[in-house]
């Protein structure tokens, strides 16, 4: 693709010719071949005339034309009297005083003159140049004739810069859904159909795409390119290649751009390589991403948002750390053995054991033929309007006082209005 650009020079000489009130006057074309000229970069604003034995020919302007009141266009016609020569360098000049004014690096083309009844080729050549008040700076009033502009460089502008702003939006690539995800079923590697952006391009795959994987680890490439012809509707073109590596190149004149979306290791595993959604998108899931790798977060409290720190502890008081399902469980295992208060004491396993463990009951140890008096039960009276039943199991009882008193199995005692509050009554029994 050919670069364009208007000098430095001219604009210092345009604006010495307005001080002057004389016009803008551009009258020569030079032609060069200039080596080692890559015409795919931008060409440098200050750059001057070749050398004089680069310079192939030089001609008069053969027609100018305005455009508009800040557009005019500049036209030279190579006619089959004119050649041989090669060349990839034309500018724009003002002859007078050797500005240059306009460049353009193209690729290499040849002009061939007629000759020895051999038909030579006829060549056009139009510079357009916009600038505020080109119309006005010139002096050219004759519009200019369709034959005269060369839409092609203009429309390639047109189309790069709306590759360039789609960069700005969606970054150096971009995918949406499951677009171009890499994926595998069995053995079979495929691309899943969707949409994505490469370098601005944006390209659509329709169905499904097998791929064929024979080496690993290797990366899977999205290539994409701007094609068509002057005669075509031009389109974005799209191809996969499985390859370890490979950047943007240019093939017939045309460029590529290339973009990996997946990367497959040596077990035949995927790792997805596509960016998600807009620049803005990306940016947001990047800074995410790192908030969450770093160590720099906020902690949780009762008041403000934040990360929590989990704990397996059943005994901490901390504020700022969360129960873990462990500790949850050991929670709840406590608290399912615990006594219900509503069930009165109906639901401890062994009653017996626990009136001895709370002191409800004593025990007493007595050896084999042992005989003797031996207390097994003691109440105090809270109040002087206390009643106290006093049920013996497992066997005989005695009264309080009455000894060798048989078969009392109930005792009840009453401390009566006139006893004193805290009156202790003792049962004993005696063994055999």
């Amino acid at each position: 693709m050919s670069q364009t650009t208007i000098t430095r020079a001219f604009e210092q000489w345009k604006a010495q010719q307005g001080a002057t009130g004389e016009p803008v006057l551009l009258d020569e074309f030079v032609f060069a071949n200039v080596p080692g000229l890559e015409p795919d970069r931008p060409v440098d604003r200050n750059e001057t005339l070749p050398p004089a034995e680069q310079i192939v020919h030089r001609q008069a302007v053969s027609r100018k034309g305005v455009v508009n009141d800040n557009a005019v266009v500049h036209s030279v016609v190579l006619g089959a009297d004119v050649g041989d020569f090669s060349f990839n360098w034309i500018g724009l000049l003002n002859k007078a005083s050797g500005t240059l004014a306009m460049i353009v690096h193209a690729p290499l083309q040849q002009k061939l003159k007629t000759a020895e009844g051999q038909q030579g080729n006829v060549l056009t050549r139009s510079f357009l140049m916009e600038y505020n008040g080109a119309q006005a700076e010139t002096g050219i009033n004759t519009p200019a004739e369709s034959w005269q502009i060369d839409f092609t460089a203009r429309m390639a502008g047109m189309d790069e810069r709306q590759r360039l702003e789609n960069i700005d939006i969606f970054g150096a690539a971009a995918f949406f859904g499951d677009g171009y995800l890499v994926g595998k079923s069995g053995n079979q590697f495929y691309v899943t159909k969707g949409t994505g952006y490469v370098a601005g391009l944006r390209t659509t795959l329709a169905e499904n795409l097998n791929i064929t994987v024979t080496t690993r680890p290797v990366k899977v490439w999205l290539d994409v390119c701007w094609t068509g012809t002057l005669t075509s509707v031009w389109g974005v073109q799209s191809r996969i290649t499985v390859a370890d590596n490979l950047a943007d190149y240019v093939q017939n004149g045309v460029q590529h751009y290339v973009f990996a979306v997946a990367g497959i290791d040596e077990n035949g595993n995927i790792t997805d390589l596509r960016p998600k959604g807009t620049l803005n998108e990306q940016q947001a899931s990047d800074a995410l991403r790192k908030h969450e790798q770093s160590r720099n977060h906020p902690d949780a409290t009762t008041r403000e948002k934040g990360f929590v720190q989990l704990s397996s502890d059943t005994n901490s008081e901390s504020e700022m750390l969360a129960a873990t399902p462990k500790a949850v469980k050991a929670a709840m295992d406590n608290a399912n053995g615990r006594l219900e208060k509503n069930s009165n004491g109906g639901d401890i396993p062994d009653k017996k054991q626990f009136a001895r463990t709370i002191g409800a009951v004593t025990s007493t140890t007595i050896t084999l033929g042992e005989s003797g008096w031996f207390k097994i039960a003691t109440v105090v009276m809270p109040q002087s309007t206390s009643t106290a039943v006093i049920k013996l199991y497992g066997g005989s009882g005695y009264n309080v006082g009455s000894f060798e008193q048989a078969a009392i199995s109930e005792l009840v005692l009453r401390a009566g209005n006139g006893s004193p509050v805290g009156i202790t009554a003792t049962l004993w029994r005696r063994s055999p």
